[in-house]
This record gives C-alpha cells, sequence and structure tokens, in this order.
C-alpha cells in the first residue's frame, strides 16, 4: 500500500541498512506497524518527486531505524505534541488520518523498551527515529 502511493506520486523509496545490526527480541507484528506508520506519515507530508529512505544501524545495545522524507517538516513547537491521541500537525490533511498512528507507534515502540522521537523544520523534511534494545523486550 505504501509502496503503491508512493509510486503515483514518483516518491523515491530507498533503504540503507547497515549489515552489523544483530538481533532483536521484538514482536515483528508491531515493530512492522511501527514502520507502516512512519511510512504512511511520510508518503502523506512529502510532494510529489520527494525521497523517503528508511535506515538501520546498531548503537551501542540498541539497533536504530530512521524513516527520512523530504516532505513539508513540522514546526518545533509541534514535535512533541504529535506523538500524542488523535493529535496532527497544523499543516496536516485531517481527512487523512485519525490522529492515533504517532501515538500507537510511540507506545509500541515504549512497550519493546525503545525511544522515539522527530527530528524536523518546516519546509526541510522529517526524521522519525526509533530505538529497540537488543535483548528481551518488556510488556510486549
Amino acid at each position: 500500500m505504501v509502496r503503491e502511493r508512493a509510486a503515483k506520486r514518483r516518491i523515491e523509496l530507498t533503504t540503507e541498512l547497515a549489515s552489523d545490526i544483530g538481533d532483536v527480541v521484538a514482536d515483528e507484528r508491531k515493530v512492522r506497524q511501527v514502520l507502516f506508520n512512519l511510512l504512511a506519515n511520510a508518503v502523506k507530508f512529502t510532494g510529489d518527486d520527494g525521497r523517503i529512505t528508511v535506515s538501520a544501524h546498531h548503537d551501542a545495545n540498541e539497533v536504530v531505524m530512521t524513516v527520512r522524507d523530504t516532505g513539508i517538516g513540522i514546526a518545533p513547537d509541534e514535535q512533541t505534541r504529535i506523538f500524542e491521541e488523535f493529535r496532527q500537525t497544523a499543516g496536516g490533511r485531517p481527512e487523512e488520518g485519525t490522529g492515533l498512528g504517532l501515538a500507537l507507534s510511540r507506545r509500541m515502540v515504549e512497550l519493546h523498551g525503545g525511544r522515539i522521537w522527530v527530528e524536523s523544520a518546516p519546509g526541510s523534511g522529517s526524521a522519525f527515529t526509533f530505538t529497540l534494545p537488543q535483548g528481551v523486550a518488556n510488556g510486549v
């Protein structure tokens, strides 16, 4: 679904996966849902002919995954609030979502003992990053 939407708008999807990521003990379905939510948002807020990159690497005792886009970006005062339930950015398209995807993603990542955050500026795209510790997940 994400690939098809991106292709219709000529958005380039690329991956940059380090070869030494290692193993993570996680609920695969929940991690896929987090990635789907981040990718769906990236496609929604990236203009035609844009670019989205998914990267993953190992850092200390965790895997770090980032979904980076060339989209519209997010104002600094909205960056914390977008992880709250039913929140959307002021520049968003409210008819295209419920405002639950990032809140659920944060909860799923935190249940795995990880963190999630965004780095962004209006007009400069966004990078959503989350971590998953290597080892046993709690509460998943």
